[in-house]
Parts: structure tokens; sequence; C-alpha cells
């Protein structure tokens, strides 16, 4: 009698043995790692727009601190674009191709929840896993030099005068950009809906477009036309926040300064994919709060004009989710949605 109780033993070890590795490949395959284990491979960035916007400078110097510092030891980091639709071809990637797996992260941020609403798209920023909001950053108006709009009192003169003659350029239609505009002709008394804006991939694009002339005026962070204001290409008529910016020593005058109750900020924030364990999702908060607390980091937010807005976790979740809501009004309201 002892035989047989012996096969069965080893039979319900067998068994035993045959699910746990059958759970521990799922957790393999279906993220590409182990639940817990992050990093156990490289990181890749994914930036959901061309090269030579915010997305793709905030990546790239956030992929320079890491490699620099190496906070993930002997791992990489890479950056890729994945272009189209204002960030959704990028989002749907993440969101579809990629659960579960804490190695694959992306920028995203205020521009992309414009879009998505405005597109009404089935995926949002909040079907993701937010790691943490980054920095904020002050919009900024822009004409090239030769213009003949030397206040922002002209421009919007000019707007109420003809809407028609006014373009304006800037990253993807419902966008901070695009948001921007509207606010400002709203706050001025005038029509938001008939703003007519001009969307471009990358910032690269909207800043040929501007020294072209292409565009009447401008709008996009501090940082993407700095080079350019600083080389006297291009002219500021007003920054968008509460406090003026100030560029080679210079104070910028803002939306408000000028006498228009208007204000955007610009904020970026890194997220995962959906359904990261939680055990990788605390571990890619740690690796994200030793960037944000890094003397190099506090350095870049200086240099580009970037405010510290660091929320991690639930924290950051709740503000996306807010921030979606809040677009969704102001869109109807501008008359964009």
């Amino acid at each position: 009698m002892s035989r047989p109780r012996t096969v069965l033993v080893a039979a319900g070890l067998a068994v035993s043995l045959l699910v746990s590795g059958c759970s521990a490949l799922e957790k393999t395959l279906d993220g590409g790692s182990v639940a817990g284990d992050f990093p156990s491979r490289n990181v890749e960035i994914m930036v959901p727009a061309a090269p030579g916007g915010g997305w793709d400078l905030t990546a790239r110097q956030f992929q320079h601190v890491v490699q620099e510092k190496k906070l993930l030891g002997e791992r990489a980091v890479s950056v890729v674009n994945v272009t189209g639709a204002g960030g959704a071809v990028g989002i749907s990637k993440l969101v579809t191709k990629n659960r579960k797996d804490p190695h694959t992260l992306m920028i995203t941020g205020l521009v992309m929840v414009g879009a998505l609403t405005l597109n009404q798209s089935q995926i949002t920023v909040s079907d993701t896993t937010p790691i943490a909001t980054l920095t904020a950053e002050q919009e900024v108006l822009v004409v090239k030099s030769d213009s003949p709009l030397k206040s922002l009192k002209d421009l919007v003169e000019m707007y109420e005068a003809d809407p028609s003659k006014v373009s304006w350029g800037g990253g993807t239609i419902g966008g901070t950009d695009h948001i921007t505009a509207g606010t400002l002709v709203k706050a001025a008394g005038a029509d938001p809906s008939k703003v007519k804006y001009i969307s471009y991939s990358g910032g690269g694009e909207a800043t040929a477009a501007i020294l072209s002339g292409d565009v009447t005026v401008g709008i996009s962070g501090l940082s993407e036309f700095e080079e350019q204001i600083t080389a006297g290409k291009m002219r500021v008529l007003a920054t968008s926040g509460t406090e003026p910016a100030t560029l080679n020593g210079k104070q910028l005058p803002t939306m408000k300064s000028e006498g228009y109750d208007a204000e955007v900020q610009n904020w970026r924030a890194i997220v995962a994919p959906p359904d990261v364990p939680a055990a990788d999702r605390q571990r890619l908060i740690d690796f994200v709060t030793k960037v944000n607390q890094s003397p190099e980091w506090a350095e870049i937010r200086k240099k580009n004009g970037w405010t510290d807005f660091f929320k991690t976790g639930d924290d950051a979740t709740r503000f996306i989710a807010e921030e979606t809501t809040r677009v969704q009004a102001l869109e109807k309201e501008l008359g964009i949605l």
C-alpha cells in the first residue's frame, strides 16, 4: 500500500510545481519580468511626439541624469519617439502592448490630456499607471523680431479687428498652446472659437513657421524658444504664469501684467503601462524620486525654466484625473470641443 501513496505524493508535488511554474511564467511573459524585480532589463522611455518638443527634451534630460548618476546600475535607458494624433498613437501602444511592464515608461502632460479629450479618445492618461508629475512650465507667446506687433495689446487689438488675420502656431490642437491662445482671447472679451490655430508635430517645426512668418504668433514653453529669443530672432509678448519668468537677466511680462486675467501652466509627468504590480510601481516611484532629488535634475529645471512640480503615486493619479475633468470643461467653454 505504500507504493500508491508515494505515487500520489509525487503527482501532487508535480502539479504544485507545474502551477507555480505557470504562475511565474505568466508574470514573466505578460510583463516582460517577474513582478517586483524592476529593473531586470533595460528601460525605454517613450516620447509620444516628434523630436524637438518639450516631451522630447524632458525625456532626454531625464535619461541624461539616470545615466550620469547610474541610477539603474548597469541597466541602460533609451528614448524612443512614437508620433501621431497628439500622442494618441503612443499612449495606445503603451496601454495595449506594454501592459504590466515597468520597463516601458512614457512622458505625458497637459498637452496630451487636451488632445485626447478633444479627439474623444477611448484611452486617457488615467488608463496608465502614473508614477510622478515632474515639472510645470509657463507658456510664452512670441513673434519674429521684425513683426509689427510690439506688445500683447497689439496682438489682441489685431485679433479684435479681424480674427482671420491672426494665425497662432503651436503644438497639438486642444493642447496647452491652443488652450493658452483661447484663454487669452476669452480674457480679452473676444470669441475664442474664431482662433485660427495651426498645429505642428514638434517644436522644431513650430520654430521654423514663426521665423518664416507662416504664423503671426507662436506659443510654446519658454525653453523651446529660448535659443531664438536669446539670439534676437524672436520677441516675447508675454508668458502665461502667475509669476514673471526671467531670461538673460530680464523679467518677462505675463498675460496678467499686460492686463488680461489669464493663466496657463504646462505640466509634464512620467507614467507606466496599466496594471504594473504594486511592488514595481513603488520601485519606479523610488527611482523617479532619486532623479528628482538629484542636483543634476535641479540644475536642468533651472536651466530650462521649469518649476518643480513633483507629485507621486496616488497624488499624481488624483491630479491627472482632476486635470482631465478641468480640461474637458475648458475646451467646451472655449468652443474647441
